[in-house]
């Protein structure tokens, strides 16, 4: 048996697992990621071996959560050293539905002016000078951690601002599905459209409580920040940041998949890898996991509480995710709007009433009749992406049932109801045969596809169960301060010096790195 010591070992490379390794390493720790897979980086998964000349980012492709976040605050200066670049677009995302089509600018006049002409520039003029007016404390809730004394003073903070009345009216303003807010605020329902999807990149549909105020988060972050994406893919990140932590003494492990957590006397020790090896922690041992993973396989059932077990054996996984990559001869031929052509992300649904059918429909098992399609374009910020003269389309599916009990169209016959090639391909079938109204070419100028669907997204991944990309249901009553587990403490586990982080634990999925940065932070204060 063979044993190392290092301050910290972290269980997992995801960006939470990554920026927390870089923040300690900052702080004077030896770190080791151990990583399961033979590369590193979690959900950001770029190759170029897919298509020949073409950079595909297979899972999370999109960096505003990221560059807008206090991780990045914190590491820009070091990730730029070693070579990282972010580039930007004015036109990060728009939406062809039934009404029309639209296109949120990063220029203030250039929104205004299309908000003005479907009708809603006062009421979009109202709510964003709204938000802007409460951003310190809407952003505060996500960075927040809820179980510690910090979470007080920004309640303090709050009610300073806001006073009882308004505390309690911004909790219920909180908690305000997306789709009574957007029919009560806006008149179109291309904007409806336009705004509506953006709560599925957090795992939450238009009916669901609290996707108002995600929609309203991701929409302004977007109109202010844009859709960056480093240069090269998001693989120049993950190396960046391994650099910091390999630079200041620390290890990088792929292809170690740890079998076990050591504790003793109520305090996490050690690591234990299948091929024998024992990684030992002087300070912390941090996982990036999802809870059953911690709970009913890392860690001896004797020293998890009954309580916490019970809480595990509940944690409910999401929807399935399926990615679809296209790569083409010609830039994407979009009908109707040439703006779309240099628009980073498109949403492409029939109306936000197709919205909650999809996403209610896959909850119950059924796939979607006329599914939202997120159409994502790399190349409109990031030429470096494809061949000259080329285009390339990442196309992402997010209300499909992790089990298929039936077709809402009545077509698709689900079989046993896994997803097995023959079910994956026939839906990606109906997904292209979808958008080529809308993008001519998608066809006649492919030179490749490929399908991941929530079975092969698992097998890339432990984490994304079923194909889940968001580690869980993120549904109210596992989210915020019971995220990830109803009976948990934020971060902190019941086992001493075991820390838990990744997209189950708060502030959620997204590639921001929130949980990593914040565990990071309490570790090094203390």
């Amino acid at each position: 048996m063979t044993q190392q010591r290092f301050d910290a070992v972290i269980i997992g490379s995801g960006i939470n697992a990554l920026v927390a390794g870089a923040m300690l390493a900052k702080g004077g720790w030896t770190v080791a990621l151990i990583e399961r897979n033979r590369v590193p980086g979690g959900a950001i998964a770029t190759t170029t071996a897919m298509f020949d000349g073409y950079t595909v980012e297979q899972l999370s492709s999109w960096h505003p959560l990221f560059v807008g976040g206090p991780a990045y605050g914190a590491l820009s200066g070091d990730l730029a050293a070693r070579g990282v670049v972010y580039q930007n677009t004015d036109s990060p995302t728009g939406v062809v539905c039934a009404d029309g089509t639209a296109v949120l600018s990063t220029d203030a006049a250039a929104t205004a002016e299309q908000m003005h002409a479907l009708g809603d520039g006062p009421a979009w003029e109202q709510m964003i000078g709204d938000f802007a007016a409460k951003a310190d404390l809407a952003f505060g809730v996500l960075g927040t951690d809820f179980w510690r004394s910090s979470a007080m003073k920004f309640g303090w903070k709050a009610w300073r601002a806001l006073g009882t009345r308004g505390l309690v009216g911004q909790g219920a303003e909180m908690l305000e599905p997306a789709a009574p807010w957007l029919e009560r605020t806006f008149t179109s329902p291309v904007t409806h459209a336009l705004l509506a999807p953006w709560a599925l990149h957090n795992g939450l549909g238009p009916d669901d409580a609290s996707s108002a105020f995600i929609t309203k988060v991701i929409a302004a972050a977007i109109a202010w920040g844009g859709m960056p994406v480093p240069v090269g893919g998001g693989v120049t990140v993950v190396d960046a940041l391994i650099g910091i932590i390999t630079d200041a003494g620390g290890a990088l492990m792929t292809d170690s998949t740890v079998e076990r957590i050591e504790v003793t006397e109520g305090t996490a020790r050690a690591v234990h890898l299948s091929n024998g090896s024992v990684i030992a922690a002087r300070k912390a041992i941090v996982a990036s996991v999802t809870p059953q993973a911690l709970y009913q396989h890392l860690l001896p059932s004797d020293v998890v509480p009954a309580p916490t077990a019970q809480a595990a054996d509940a944690f409910r996984y999401g929807r399935a995710a399926m990615q679809i990559h296209i790569a083409l001869d010609a830039p994407p031929a979009w009908v109707g709007d040439d703006r779309l052509a240099r628009t980073a992300m498109v949403h492409v649904l029939d109306s936000m009433g197709s919205l909650s059918e999809s996403v209610n429909a896959a909850w119950r098992g059924m796939l979607p009749s006329r599914p939202t399609i997120v159409v994502g374009q790399p190349a409109t910020i990031d030429a470096t992406r494809v061949p000259e003269g080329k285009g390339l389309l990442w196309i992402q599916l997010q209300e499909n049932p992790r089990h298929v009990r039936g077709d809402l169209a009545g077509v698709i016959d689900p079989g046993a109801g896994a997803w097995t090639s023959e079910l994956r391909d026939a839906y990606a079938d109906r997904v292209i045969d979808q958008l080529q109204p809308h993008i001519a070419n998608i066809r006649s100028a492919a030179t490749g596809t490929v399908v991941l669907g929530p079975a092969e997204i698992e097998a890339m991944n432990c984490n994304l169960v079923g194909g889940d990309p968001y580690g869980g249901d993120c549904r109210v009553d596992q989210y915020a301060a019971w995220r990830p587990l109803s009976t948990a403490r934020g971060h902190r586990t019941d086992i001493n010096r075991l820390w838990h982080i990744g997209a189950s634990t708060h502030p959620g999925p997204g590639l921001g790195g929130g949980s990593g940065f914040l565990v990071a932070q309490r570790l090094l204060r203390h």
